[in-house]
């Protein structure tokens, strides 16, 4: 049995205690019996709730509920989560004196005597309606964004979408949420975002994903579309998240696709590789020759002198307005693929200032043979195969010879 002295000290430091808690202005600090009855109200918490503390005292925790909460038993599942895990935390809404709704956060911790016995409740709650209406504001502008809008923590999992990924990608937001970003990525892609993801979080700034790069994202139901994405880092009290905003653009992306065919045939139509005799194919060059047109016009010769196995090309350039030494080395690369194929070069088409030209430019074309006009240059191509038909019908009536 404790002694008169040992009591007085007991009560003595509960009472300062008490006038510690009630100087906390900013916070509620509530006691509660083991029944959840108040038995204890700050000054903190006449100034959050309004009750005074001859209001408060004698009433059930679930005084400050709203009535849906109330009747869900809510006051009752904290109290229990908190005697058998300790403690426990919980956000929402809550009632002032008047009936006006307040946005929560508050944590209950039991307390307990020497022996280990439950002697009541304390819970802390402090006021976060304006931190509540800064979320509800960023929640509805998320959810207003034209964009689909991802926040990914640092390890990469999904804290929060909007409505329209939802809509973009296929999935509820109850699937995304916890899930890693990855689940959007197409599988080829994933390893490698990984990296790209930690990367950003080294050096967080506003910037385009992937430049330079097309990107794809992919649905539900597996299928790729490509897409564009800006990443924005996101300051909170729980770290840096980032935010991505992916915009689908399939549409555009078919555009570019089909002015890149419509391009390669423009390409194609100015530089038409054409069969005139058995053997023999020329190829009219007009306008200027670029570097790209060059490798597009060489590209096509190979592949029509593979296909009709000829002999002999004639590279007419009449229609080129002026040689210069960088068209000259295209020709002459063209010339030397040609050869690696087995077929001779004739350049037709060389006027009489294209000729003084190139002598002034000291363009030495080899043993490149040349014609003034297509028609000489055909005749010429027609020789060449007639020779080495010639040639190889001599070699093969040896061979015979040899052979008899």
């Amino acid at each position: 049995m404790a002694t008169p002295g040992v009591q007085h000290s007991t009560e003595e430091r509960l009472r300062d205690l008490e006038a510690m808690l009630d100087a906390i202005a900013d916070r509620a600090i509530i006691g509660l019996d083991p029944d959840g009855v108040v038995t204890h109200w700050s000054r903190g918490a006449e100034a959050i709730v309004g009750f005074g503390a001859g209001e408060a005292v004698g009433q059930p925790a679930s005084v400050l509920l709203t009535g849906e909460d109330g009747a869900a038993g809510v006051a009752e599942a904290e109290l229990r989560r908190a005697r058998d895990a300790g403690f426990s935390h919980a956000e929402g809404w809550r009632l002032r004196k008047g009936g006006e709704r307040f946005w929560a956060r508050e944590v209950t911790t039991p307390v307990r005597d020497p022996g280990g016995a439950l002697t009541g409740y304390v819970k802390v709650l402090e006021d976060a309606t304006l931190g509540k209406g800064a979320e509800t504001m960023f929640r509805d502008l998320l959810e207003a964004d034209p964009d689909a809008t991802v926040i990914v923590g640092q390890d990469g999992r999904i804290a929060l979408v909007n409505r329209q990924t939802e809509k973009l990608f296929g999935y509820s937001r109850d699937q995304l949420v916890g899930n890693e970003v990855e689940i959007l990525v197409p599988e080829r892609f994933r390893g490698r975002h990984q990296g790209f993801r930690r990367d950003f979080f080294t050096d967080p700034r506003l910037r385009p994903m992937g430049v330079g790069l097309e990107l794809f994202a992919m649905r539900r139901d597996g299928s790729e579309f490509p897409v564009e994405v800006s990443l924005s880092p996101l300051q909170t009290e729980q770290g840096t998240l980032v935010s991505a905003a992916i915009r689908g653009i399939t549409e555009r992306h078919l555009q570019l696709q089909q002015l890149r065919r419509q391009s390669e045939e423009i390409l194609e139509l100015s530089t038409p590789v054409i069969q005139v005799w058995d053997k023999v194919l020329a190829l009219p060059i007009i306008g200027t020759l670029d570097s790209n047109r060059a490798a597009r016009l060489t590209e096509s010769l190979l592949e029509k002198i593979g296909q009709h196995q000829a002999e002999v090309v004639i590279l007419d350039i009449s229609g080129v307005p002026t040689i210069d030494t960088l068209v000259a080395q295209h020709l002459l690369k063209t010339v030397q693929a040609a050869t690696l194929m087995g077929a001779s070069s004739i350049l037709s088409g060389v006027r009489p200032e294209t000729a003084q030209a190139m002598v002034h430019l000291g363009i030495d074309l080899g043993q490149l043979r040349s014609r003034n006009t297509l028609r000489d240059a055909l005749q010429l191509a027609l020789e060449i195969v007639r020779d080495r038909w010639d040639a190889a019908d001599r070699a093969e009536r040896s061979i015979a010879e040899g052979q008899r």
